[in-house]
C-alpha cells in the first residue's frame, strides 16, 4: 500500500466515523446537547487533507519530468511528500502504517 492510498483510506474512515465518534465533543459524550461545530470541522479537515493528497498525487505523476533536485517543482513535490508523512502520523498505530513513512 502506498502512503497516498493509506491516507485516503484513513480520511474516508474519518469522514464516516469521525462526526459520530463520541470523543469529538465532550457534550455528546456526556449525552448533552452540543452546539459546537465538531462534525463540520471534521469534514472540513478531511477535505483539506484529501486536497493535499491530491496535489501530491498530481505532482508525483509527473515527477519524472522534473529537471533536477533544485527546481521549484521538485522542492514543492518534496514538501508535499513531507506533509503527507506528517498527515499520516496520527494513524501510526494503524496496522497498515509503515515505519518508513515517519518524517
Amino acid at each position: 500500500m502506498r502512503l497516498t492510498e493509506f491516507l485516503l483510506a484513513r480520511i474516508a474512515e474519518d469522514e464516516t466515523d469521525g462526526p459520530r465518534h463520541p470523543d469529538w465533543c465532550r457534550a455528546v459524550a456526556d449525552d448533552q446537547a452540543c452546539d459546537c461545530d465538531g462534525p463540520a470541522r471534521i469534514l472540513a479537515e478531511c477535505e483539506a487533507k484529501r486536497r493535499i493528497v491530491q496535489e501530491y498525487s498530481e505532482r508525483d505523476a509527473d515527477v519524472d519530468l522534473m529537471l533536477g533536485p533544485n527546481t521549484l517543482r521538485q522542492r514543492e513535490w518534496s514538501g508535499l511528500r513531507l506533509a503527507l508523512r506528517y498527515l499520516a502520523l496520527p494513524y501510526a498505530d494503524h496496522p497498515d502504517y509503515r515505519e518508513e513513512w515517519k518524517p
